[in-house]
């Protein structure tokens, strides 16, 4: 009851006298209802809005004689000047829209905002302005909607941990603000799912040094931006010189795992298009090239889902149900066989289950332009994807006969699949009887599926564009906990 009455007791006055406890002389009306804003009490109009020259997104409430209303700072008189340090007044101003509007961690708030126009034409844009003053215009030309670089960052860790869907987010914000204001806000959704895309692609090309590059932006190759294993062979960074030229029997040392298999959970709708849902950097971090994969599609359209000796075929045919108005029927992956780290362009999209052409590219787009000695592909269905893999391989690209060899690449299967396949698989396919992979078990990339899944219900209903980089930051945020986990 104590914890109640004290609730109640900050509703009201809490005790405030009727005189500005700032200036002492005016009639306090006004109060702060942001936490933020700690120990303040009740104030006169000309003081809350001293008092939150630099705090211009808290809500403010008026006191009517019985009980407390809502108003804003804005109504107060309140203007916020772009352009100077520390929020100088710039005496050539230029108002910006009347229906300003601002999204913050707290709700949505309409502002009165004021840009520089000292230097005239050579002035910066008005995008540039609020960047500077950490708010993300939703349109690089007259923005009239920002987001606060808090905001955006916030919605970023919590989709990221919890897979929370940006449009529970945003009715988030939409209820505080109404709450607040006893009113609904203006519609700022589709301007915020706009930013937000913006702001994760950014953020993802900032990490990787982009912006210090002399190429910048445009020079970004494909596969760039992913997260790269630390503990796996990675030539230029962890390697010693000559270790090409080691002896077969440390061969171990420099042995490669990379894990395949297929995912029926990450499935999308047949929404939007291309052209209303571009991708941002294409290919840059851990899907594969859509346009050179769709190309070499295209000659497999025919082509039939590869069988399955295991005692799992029910669940494979299975997944080839329900498959009516989806693009996408599910993704096929490439990580890291022991450290569980995505492997660049490793992630490709399947139109109609698991098919070898699939499968081919995946396992293709992953190791080209890499340097192994040995690899080692834990697949659950290793004992058919491995079959006159060489010849389909001779047909997409050659080259990887030339640098591995035949005996350059072992198939096996997961010690926890193996199990259920015919008898002559448990031989062949073994881990338990292949020299120089220890006790590797395979499964890690069922465990990376289980933090991706989380993501399904949202990108089931994306476009193309909007899936593919919510996909890439979803595998991203798994690498970097995987890679921040590898020294506990």
């Amino acid at each position: 009851e104590e914890y109640l009455d004290e609730m109640l007791y900050t509703e009201g006055r809490s005790g405030c006298a009727s005189i500005c406890w700032t200036c002492g002389e005016m009639e306090a009306m006004y109060r702060c209802v942001d936490e933020e804003c700690f120990g303040g009490g009740m104030m006169c109009t000309t003081c809350i809005v001293d008092a939150h020259a630099r705090l211009p997104l808290h809500w403010i409430e008026e006191w009517n004689g019985t009980f407390f209303t809502a108003t804003s700072l804005k109504e107060l008189g309140l203007k916020v000047y772009l352009g100077h340090p520390g929020g100088q007044r710039c005496h050539y101003s230029v108002s910006g829209d009347r229906d300003f509007t601002v999204l913050h961690v707290n709700g949505i708030h309409q502002v009165a905002v004021e840009f520089c126009a000292c230097k005239g034409e050579n002035s910066p844009t008005h995008a540039v302005q609020l960047l500077r003053a950490r708010w993300y215009p939703a349109t690089p030309i007259n923005p009239q909607t920002s987001i606060t670089f808090s905001c955006l960052r916030q919605f970023h860790h919590i989709n990221c941990i919890g897979k929370l869907p940006a449009y529970d987010y945003y009715l988030a914000l939409f209820l505080m603000t109404k709450s607040r204001q006893r009113k609904p806000p203006k519609d700022r959704y589709n301007v915020f799912l706009r930013s937000m895309f913006q702001w994760w692609h950014l953020k993802m090309v900032k990490r990787h040094g982009r912006g210090h590059h002399h190429l910048h932006i445009s020079g970004t190759k494909e596969g760039e931006l992913a997260e790269l294993c630390p503990a796996c062979p990675q030539e230029g960074w962890n390697l010693p010189v000559g270790w090409k030229l080691v002896a077969k029997t440390l061969l171990f040392k420099y042995a490669k795992f990379l894990a395949l298999d297929a995912n029926f959970r990450l499935r999308n709708k047949i929404v939007s298009n291309d052209y209303k849902s571009p991708t941002l950097g294409p290919g840059w971090a851990y899907l594969v090239p859509q346009e050179a994969y769709k190309e070499y599609i295209e000659n497999f359209v025919d082509e039939k889902e590869m069988n399955s000796c295991s005692g799992f075929a029910a669940m494979f045919l299975a997944n080839l149900k329900n498959v009516k108005g989806l693009r996408v029927t599910g993704v096929g992956g490439c990580c890291c066989g022991r450290h569980r780290v995505w492997e660049p362009n490793s992630i490709g999209d399947l139109q109609k289950g698991e098919r070898y052409c699939n499968m081919d590219f995946i396992f293709w787009s992953t190791i080209k332009g890499k340097e192994y000695l040995n690899i080692f592909i834990p697949y659950d269905i290793s004992c058919q994807w491995g079959r006159q893999f060489w010849m389909r391989m001779q047909q997409h690209d050659p080259s990887v006969e030339m640098k591995y060899g035949l005996d350059g690449i072992t198939f096996l299967i997961p010690k926890f699949h193996l199990r259920v396949h015919r008898p002559a698989c448990h031989s062949d396919y073994n881990f338990n009887y292949t020299p120089r992979c220890g006790q590797t078990h395979g499964e890690v990339i069922e465990e990376g599926w289980s933090q991706s899944n989380k993501a399904a219900s949202q990108t089931k209903e994306m476009g193309p564009g909007t899936r593919a980089m919510t996909l890439d930051d979803v595998f991203g945020f798994c690498n970097w906990q995987t890679i921040q986990n590898l020294g506990l």
